[in-house]
């Protein structure tokens, strides 16, 4: 009955939810009511820099590099992030890896290929990767964010979402881990699929979150040794280290 109605009668009697916050709201078809759209806005508008997305002061940036990456050798060209690990974004990704909010996707990947489309580097790539989980974790978590993330915004900005990399090692997971246990925590850890070649491809690399890089540069590592000539990063979100280090590494 109620399918059969005219969408905007629809909506005067049962007003859309915000999908944050789920009060009732009449934005039209944001999926946000007001005042979360403002939060999000004041959010993702933090200064970051254009190579590992760390949130930045004004002039701390120096050819492009900042001072948390500023001096190392880094495989990824260049990062874009929605925003920074911390209040509402924070809460929403949370919800989406976690809770089983994959609606979140809309939004979350929505924001993400925004970024990407407005990428200095967006017309250089020629394929979305993400990074792979292990298949052992399937099982107990068939959802996996970075793939459902790459695979929405590979078709947001009209690019192939392409299985090249897989987990070869589970190892333990990475909450919790200092910088250093991270990076020891993924070495080895990746491969590039049998049969599969790169030809000075130039990809992008999708995961859901950047805290130390380490698993972001394992995987670019395995895919320059594949013959990848350039790669690029997206994330929804950027770990800020102006935050409590140990608080944030043992939520994600």
């Amino acid at each position: 009955m109620i399918a059969g109605l005219p969408r905007s009668l629809v909506e005067l009697v049962f007003p859309p939810r915000c999908i944050a916050c789920g009060t009732w709201h009449h934005e039209g078809s944001d999926p946000l009511c007001g005042e979360c759209r403002e939060a999000i806005n004041r959010e993702c508008a933090v200064p970051t820099c254009p190579t590992c997305a760390a949130p930045v002061s004004p002039y701390e940036v120096s050819l492009g590099r900042c001072g948390q990456c500023r001096g190392r050798s880094l495989r990824i060209a260049g990062t874009v992030r929605v925003g920074i690990y911390r209040d509402l974004l924070g809460q929403l990704l949370r919800a989406y890896k976690y809770r089983g909010r994959e609606e979140l996707a809309l939004l979350l990947g929505g924001l993400l290929a925004e970024m990407v489309e407005t990428a200095p580097w967006r017309d250089r790539i020629e394929a979305v990767v993400s990074v792979p989980t292990h298949w052992k974790r399937r099982f107990n978590r068939p959802f996996h964010a970075a793939d459902a993330l790459a695979s929405y915004i590979a078709r947001q900005v009209s690019l192939p979402h392409v299985s090249i990399l897989r987990r070869i090692r589970a190892g333990p997971r990475q909450i919790g881990l200092s910088d250093t246990e991270r990076a020891a925590n993924v070495r080895g850890a990746f491969a590039i699929r049998k049969g599969v070649v790169l030809r000075k491809a130039r990809v992008l690399l999708i995961d859901d979150v950047r805290t130390t890089g380490a698993t972001l540069e394992e995987c670019a590592k395995v895919l320059r040794r594949g013959g990848a000539a350039e790669i690029y990063a997206a994330v929804v979100l950027r770990v800020g280290w102006t935050h409590s280090k140990s608080k944030v590494l043992s939520q994600i």
